[in-house]
């Protein structure tokens, strides 16, 4: 007889978890790519204010 470390509910959950971490990842690598193209092109301006961008980016979405 075999033992698995996680049963079926435990794989699920690992599972999602899992499918929810890398959406997240693509999500923080999406911003960071639109802010990366408004630094190059100077739309949002320079310093402070990309920032500031990048934070409310990641407050409307990851949240």
């Amino acid at each position: 007889m075999c033992n698995f470390e996680t049963g079926p509910q435990e794989a699920g959950a690992n599972n999602k978890a899992d499918e929810q971490a890398n959406e997240r990842a693509a999500l923080e690598a999406a911003i960071n790519y639109a802010i990366q193209c408004a630094r190059e092109t100077g739309i949002l301006g320079a310093g402070d204010a990309l920032e500031e961008a990048r934070r409310n980016l990641s407050r409307a979405i990851l949240t």
